[in-house]
């Protein structure tokens, strides 16, 4: 299999990125959502793609980066409701394995593989589940298990966040955000296990809701965040306090957040930057056979199912 195209895209590539994958839209989320979560930060995340971003893509092309302490993954065949052909998903795979190589690459040579990688495995999350077949077949594939994408459109997103209300509140309870002391007891409700640092990570765009507790001090009660790929996750509400209505207060309110930072660019984005890279989209993951869960974003207004996707777990490539 020949060794694809890998050209490494610079920040100042993304506006041009921008151009090229907005129309790809909601399915380019998972390349996009990363750079928007990253164009305000000093850190310079690696993304690789198939083709020289100064250049017209070919019909056929593909993006891979890092998010955090997972990859993310884009095809432009991924929007096409019709099954791969042999052609594509022998690019998907050779492309992915030379990413894959390139990024264990990255890894070993910074510090990010110390808490971010265990086991010298990369967890490869929402990929288009049309890629699964050809991906599972790579000597060094590991774990999957399919994971349903869940959208809220641009359309419906601020008429959702401004739903939210003080009335379905606690008692006493005020809105805030995670704390470094909430760190271990969050992790520790996560159902999908994540670093501590990688939580830490994500305080400064968490959503908390805090009640009174018994000692005289104040407890949280639930908890939601985004992701470093901008989908929002790790929602969770305290057993005391479930069947309240707490979890779409903090979908609304996280919502709202997500709708603020993109906000404010405006006033300060550069000739050609777009305001919002995500362009208002929200998004978010349920694994497949959550029944409870998948109900529960069923009965948020605007939200609605869109396709399956792949998480899978690789080993370096030898």
């Amino acid at each position: 299999m020949a060794t694809p195209l890998l050209s490494r895209v610079k920040q100042h590539d993304y506006p041009r990125l921008y151009s090229l994958l907005s129309p790809y839209l909601p399915h380019s989320l998972t390349i996009l959502g990363p750079c928007e979560q990253h164009r305000d930060t000093s850190l310079k995340i690696p993304l690789w793609a198939s083709f020289a971003v100064n250049e017209a893509p070919p019909e056929l092309f593909a993006l891979f980066t890092l998010a955090g302490h997972q990859a993310r993954f884009f095809c432009s065949a991924d929007p096409s409701d019709e099954p791969p052909t042999s052609e594509q998903e022998i690019f998907v795979a050779s492309f992915v394995e030379a990413s894959l190589r390139a990024a264990f690459d990255y890894l070993a040579e910074t510090d990010a593989v110390e808490d971010f990688v265990r086991e010298s495995a990369l967890t490869f999350g929402s990929i288009h589940d049309k890629w699964s077949r050809c991906l599972r077949a790579l000597p060094f594939a590991g774990q999957y298990f399919p994971v349903l994408k869940v959208l809220l459109p641009p359309s419906a997103a601020r008429q959702f966040a401004e739903g939210a209300t003080d009335d379905k509140l606690p008692p006493g309870a005020r809105m805030t955000r995670l704390e470094t002391g909430d760190l271990e007891m969050a992790v520790s409700y996560n159902k999908v296990q994540r670093p501590v640092k990688y939580v830490e990570s994500r305080i400064d765009q968490s959503v908390c809701i805090r009640v009174p507790g018994p000692d005289g001090g104040e407890v949280p009660a639930g908890w939601v965040l985004i992701h470093a790929d901008s989908s929002l996750g790790q929602l969770h509400v305290v057993e005391a306090f479930q069947h309240r209505g707490l979890g779409g207060q903090l979908m609304r309110r996280i919502v709202a957040l997500r709708l603020t930072r993109g906000g404010k660019w405006t006033a300060r984005v550069s000739a050609g930057e777009p305001e919002d890279f995500t362009n208002g989209w929200q998004m978010l993951d349920v694994v497949a056979g959550n029944t409870e869960a998948a109900a529960f974003y069923e009965r948020l207004e605007g939200w609605e199912k869109a396709w399956v996707t792949a998480w899978m777990r690789f080993t370096a490539p030898s």
